[in-house]
């Protein structure tokens, strides 16, 4: 009786076997496997199986179509990290490259730092001549050359006098010792910083790359006035000697 009840048992797998084989054959077939993964829901949210390719979410009704969905949908991602990255790298290289004219004409405009201002001012006749009654302001000059450029450079003169309002011309003299021709450029200065914003240059060498030709002297300008509102300022009582100070450097490249 055993017997025959076990063989009548591995008929019936045997048949239940057969019918099943095709459908699983379908299946693996189409990309879909015989087992399903869920990931544990978090603080009672709802969860749902990770996405494999070929699974219906992806667009793609087989394993070829939903594997190359995936790889554009990366593709894109690092696509879209590149382009933030490259315009941060080229927004960090434009500002600074922009902050040093930007600072420059900050001192210029504004005299910020003992930096003479340099912005041209409209004024007439009135407005710009000496203010009568005033105390005169002593006005010293000082030069000065970096190590690595071999100039010998110097004011002619030490010092004048003026009272605002009124234009003065000074001269410098540069001297090319070396037997080859070199390239400088100047900087300046005015101290004490608080009268740099009444230092206005009206013709100045500063800032221009200038050539000199072996053992080549020449003599540069400096054109300048103390602007009368110098007289209107309570900060400027004690001030009586300002010092505009000159140092030049060899170009960049040159």
């Amino acid at each position: 009786m055993a017997l025959r009840l076990h063989a009548c048992f591995r008929g019936l797998g045997a048949q239940a076997a057969a019918r099943a084989w095709p459908a699983a054959t379908q299946r693996a077939s189409a990309g879909i496997t015989p087992w399903r993964t869920y990931t544990t829901p978090v603080n009672g949210g709802n969860s749902q199986p990770p996405i494999r390719p070929g699974d219906p979410r992806y667009g793609g009704s087989s394993a070829h179509e939903g594997y190359r969905r995936y790889q554009e949908e990366a593709q894109r991602r690092n696509a879209s990290g590149l382009l933030y990255v490259s315009a941060f790298v080229i927004f960090f290289l434009g500002s600074s490259y922009a902050a040093v004219p930007l600072y420059r004409l900050l001192c210029k405009t504004t005299g910020f730092m003992g930096t003479p201002k340099t912005e041209p001012t409209i004024r007439d006749a009135e407005t710009l001549k000496p203010l009568e009654g005033h105390r005169k302001l002593r006005i010293n000059f000082a030069g000065q050359v970096s190590t690595l450029l071999d100039w010998s450079f110097k004011p002619e003169q030490r010092q004048v006098s003026v009272v605002p309002g009124e234009t003065a011309l000074a001269f410098f003299k540069a001297y090319n010792n070396s037997d080859k021709p070199i390239v400088g450029i100047a900087t300046y200065n005015v101290l004490p910083d608080q009268a740099a914003p009444y230092f206005n240059k009206i013709q100045c060498f500063c800032f221009d790359e200038q050539q000199l030709d072996p053992r080549e002297e020449i003599d540069m300008p400096v054109f300048f006035f103390i602007d009368p509102e110098f007289a209107d300022d309570p900060l400027m009582d004690d001030i009586d000697t300002i010092t505009l100070s000159y140092t030049f450097f060899k170009a960049s490249g040159r």
